[in-house]
């Protein structure tokens, strides 16, 4: 588009030149001399529009080239177990609208208690769109961190739930979280969390054959129960009620057993819950999955 208005640009002002040439009559000498002006006129016509041009075409090439190195990735990984992968890795592939770039499931080694490989995902991501933080938000929310033997419904040491952090700065974020969900009780009363924070990557992951990828939206049938189980646990926890307080109704509070340090962890909770009645004091549910 620069070449084209750079090269139509050129051509218009050949004319122009051209109608500067003054129909008055002069004597031969001040023709000669007009004649000399007008060529250098022309001459330097030719040359800045050549120039310009050039200038143009250099403009074109760098526009061109800048959508290429307009956004510089930041790529890492983060390994998560939690269960059977099919679960996390359907949750991390959601993500790829917010900078998830690829989500492998495997198995992972390493972890204490077993000497079994759990399953696990590495999920590679754009951290200049989606942070580590936002990623362990969805893990908080689909991982039982109070069972060391497996997962919900399923059981074993290869269904055991990890998380590996890389560097000082992620075991910090996701140790302080583990305290502030503990402390707010969110997991069950006086439980603890037992899902270890390892230091990443794993000691050994072994992808699983491509095949077997997207495992629960390409055979759903497979993982009915296991899914059920999760999803109940999933409302109780992360779903909403509806309600009536104070003889009020009408009311809607999302993941309502997520109070105090829980907030912490899920501040977006207080700006979705702004202006909803506690569910203390005279409450009546009406509907909803949490409670």
């Amino acid at each position: 588009g620069l070449l084209m208005t750079a090269l139509a640009y050129s051509a218009s002002l050949r004319p122009v030149a051209a109608a500067r040439t003054s129909r008055r009559r002069v004597d031969p000498k001040a023709a000669r001399a007009s004649a000399v002006s007008k060529a250098t006129d022309d001459e330097h016509a030719h040359r800045v529009p050549h120039r310009g041009l050039v200038g143009l075409a250099a403009s074109a090439a760098v526009l061109l080239a800048s959508p290429n190195t307009a956004h510089a990735e930041t790529v890492r990984d983060m390994y998560v177990a939690a269960g059977k992968y099919a679960f996390l890795e359907k949750e991390f592939n959601d993500l790829r609208y917010a900078g998830v770039k690829d989500v492998v499931p495997g198995t992972a080694s390493g972890v204490p208690g077993d000497d079994t490989a759990v399953d696990a995902v590495k999920v590679t991501y754009d951290a200049d769109k989606i942070s580590h933080v936002k990623l362990m938000q969805t893990y908080w929310k689909h991982v039982d961190p109070t069972r060391g033997d497996g997962q919900y419904k399923e059981n074993g040491p290869k269904y055991r739930a990890a998380i590996w952090v890389d560097g000082a700065a992620e075991r910090k974020e996701v140790e302080t979280n583990v305290s502030r969900l503990q402390n707010s009780q969110i997991f069950g009363k006086n439980k603890a969390l037992v899902t270890p924070v390892l230091d990443a990557p794993p000691k050994a992951f072994e992808p699983y054959p491509e095949d077997q990828w997207r495992a629960l939206p390409n055979n759903p049938k497979a993982y009915e129960k296991d899914k059920a189980e999760r999803q109940k646990a999933f409302d109780k926890l992360w779903g909403f009620v509806q309600y009536c307080a104070d003889r009020l109704c009408g009311y809607v509070r999302f993941a309502p057993n997520c109070v105090g340090e829980c907030l912490e962890t899920f501040p977006e909770l207080r700006e979705r819950n702004f202006g909803q009645p506690e569910l203390v004091g005279d409450i009546k549910i009406t509907g909803g999955t949490g409670r």
